[in-house]
């Protein structure tokens, strides 16, 4: 669970023995994951839950992006890895329960319904092509001055959008 500069780990989660490869992804994407809401999250707050899923969505994406980017040839098959996840957002979308990535919420009661695979997969499915039309390097560059225009402040996605 990510708390404002503190992230913690239920003893359980921690592996005992040498974890497998399958273990070892999820649990170094789990990690950078909660680590992201460090930006995604406490740096920058949504302003209301209706944009919930940037937060989750990014640090989905991020996670990713780092395991693919910042381990060598540790997670090579990370994309796969991402891809195979979306399977989650998938069949979220297919249950009557389904709803826009970006939803009108009333109240946070309603909130609680969000965290499911089209706020987590569906989403950073969505950063991720986002960042492939705006290439990798501006979608970097647009992150940045996200990052300096709203440190400690609440945006909607419309502000990310102005940024990239």
């Amino acid at each position: 669970m990510e708390n404002i500069g503190c992230v913690t780990y239920n003893e359980g989660y921690l592996p005992k023995e040498a974890p497998s490869k399958t273990r070892l992804t999820r649990f170094c994407q789990t990690l950078i994951h909660e680590m992201a809401h460090m930006w995604f999250g406490n740096l920058i707050t949504m302003k209301w839950w209706d944009d919930l899923w940037l937060n989750e969505s990014f640090a989905e994406y991020i996670s990713h992006y780092c395991m693919a980017n910042g381990y060598g040839d540790e997670f090579v098959d990370i994309w796969g890895y991402f891809l195979g996840g979306k399977s989650w957002g998938y069949s979220s979308d297919q249950n009557s329960t389904t709803h826009p990535i970006c939803v009108r919420i009333n109240n946070t009661e309603e909130a609680e319904t969000l965290f499911d695979g089209i706020s987590y997969s569906k989403g950073s499915a969505v950063l991720k092509q986002l960042a492939y039309v705006v290439t990798e390097d501006l979608f970097k560059e647009g992150l940045q001055n996200y990052f300096r225009q709203y440190s400690w402040s609440n945006t909607t996605f419309d502000d990310l959008i102005i940024c990239l």
